[in-house]
């Protein structure tokens, strides 16, 4: 195994958000609610998927967390970092997984679920803005091409 590996899992996320980065959440909390997630809604999980719930973010070890608003706002910094951040994690992990679209709706869906709920535990009143508003209408519109809508809904009750 090599060691990198495990210290991803010690990356901070939410660096740059105020509140947030002294909160503490590393990528390892942070990807293992993504396979919890997974586990729990989808409806087979293959070990693929799992897989790559758990180390979704490993690519990071080289760049950091770059926040998913820099990314929006930047296609460019987008494009450079999955590129990088893709050579990273197949360095690392040695694991080439193609999910089918549909897993990586599924893979997608709940990276984004586990954040809100992340949020909605520690910071709630920061799901204010329209930013996290955005996020949740698509959550449940991927839950609901997903067939999860409901357990989706409750969990974010």
């Amino acid at each position: 195994m090599d060691p990198e590996l495990y210290e991803t899992s010690f990356i901070q996320r939410w660096h740059t958000h105020p509140t947030l980065a002294r909160l503490g959440q590393t990528l390892g909390h942070h990807q293992w609610g993504v396979a919890t997630l997974i586990a729990q809604l989808h409806p087979q999980p293959s070990a693929g998927i799992l897989m790559a719930a758990l180390w979704h973010d490993v690519g990071e070890r080289g760049s950091g967390d770059i926040p998913y608003n820099a990314k929006r706002q930047n296609p460019e910094l987008a494009y450079q970092a999955r590129k990088a951040e893709k050579r990273t994690a197949e360095r690392l992990t040695r694991l080439r997984l193609n999910l089918s679209d549909y897993d990586e709706t599924w893979l997608t869906m709940c990276d984004r679920l586990e954040a809100y709920l992340y949020v909605k535990t520690v910071a709630p009143h920061l799901l204010e803005t329209e930013e996290w508003h955005e996020c949740l209408c698509d959550i449940f519109e991927k839950a609901e091409n997903l067939g999860v809508y409901d357990e989706v809904a409750e969990l974010v009750d």
